[in-house]
């Protein structure tokens, strides 16, 4: 009796630790399609000769919404086109929809984070991910690319200064319902055109990252280098007033601040 019940406990225990076995193999992390390991971070695969950046732009939505939502999913599609045996395909379309709208504050613009999701996965550098940024900041949105996808053209066009959702919407509403009401209605194709201008880029930077080695250049604009020399500097001096992270134009909204630092001994 005593064997029996070890003999059935032992069956019992084995069955359990091949079942925790099986769902390991199954649920452990990196697992794609089947039990294919996805490549690490950085290493994901690139097509050879690239993609072809406006004709990934210009790919269907459908299914797609949101400016995170569909930047991810243009890249994700044209990604799983050009490699379709590769790990690509085990990603959802919409995987950067936690950032449509900038996410639950309105922080940065969908339209840069779900490509920036895409160009950390390839491995591309800080100051590649940082040229994105710098060249949102600096980009007259929407261009008029991709009109004939759409049935309102000539979008009124803003510069946002800013990678923030809001500040970039906010800066097209002023500009837009400041000009007299068109009689061809409302025009709400401004953040769907926008989308496809940043997954344009993400992708012309991406080939020449992967392509030819380019690693992307960035530095702070006149207008702010001095601030961003002198609080950078503090952070390496762990001093007070330090930031370390800070990359966009703060004279837009800091403007107004009293002299400060000049002595050296305090930053504000």
């Amino acid at each position: 009796m005593i064997k029996t019940r070890m003999s059935r406990r032992d069956a019992i225990l084995g069955g359990a630790a091949v079942a925790a076995t099986g769902l390991a193999a199954v649920w452990r992390p990196g697992a794609a399609v089947g039990f294919e390991p996805l490549p690490a971070v950085g290493a994901w695969p690139w097509p050879a000769r690239g993609l072809d950046a406006v004709q990934t732009a210009r790919g269907s939505t459908e299914g797609l919404s949101g400016c995170g939502g569909t930047s991810s999913g243009l890249l994700i599609a044209g990604l799983r086109k050009a490699l379709p045996a590769s790990a690509w395909t085990a990603l959802p379309l919409q995987l950067a929809s936690f950032a449509n709208g900038g996410g639950p504050y309105g922080s940065d613009c969908g339209a840069l984070q779900g490509p920036l999701l895409v160009m950390s996965l390839a491995g591309a550098p800080p100051a590649l991910r940082q040229e994105f940024f710098g060249w949102y900041c600096g980009f007259a949105f929407p261009s008029p690319e991709w009109d004939d996808l759409y049935p309102l053209k000539a979008t009124v066009r803003t510069v946002s200064h800013s990678p923030l959702c809001h500040e970039s919407r906010a800066i097209w509403n002023t500009a837009y319902f400041g000009q007299a009401a068109k009689a061809d209605g409302p025009d709400d194709t401004r953040c769907a055109k926008l989308t496809r201008d940043c997954v344009k880029k993400a992708v012309e930077l991406l080939n020449a990252h992967r392509l030819t080695g380019y690693a992307g250049v960035w530095a702070p604009e006149e207008a702010y280098k001095a601030c961003y020399d002198c609080h950078t500097g503090l952070e390496a001096k762990r001093e007070p007033g330090a930031i370390h992270t800070g990359r966009e134009d703060c004279t837009r909204c800091h403007a107004g601040v009293a002299p400060h630092g000049e002595t050296g001994s305090k930053g504000t």
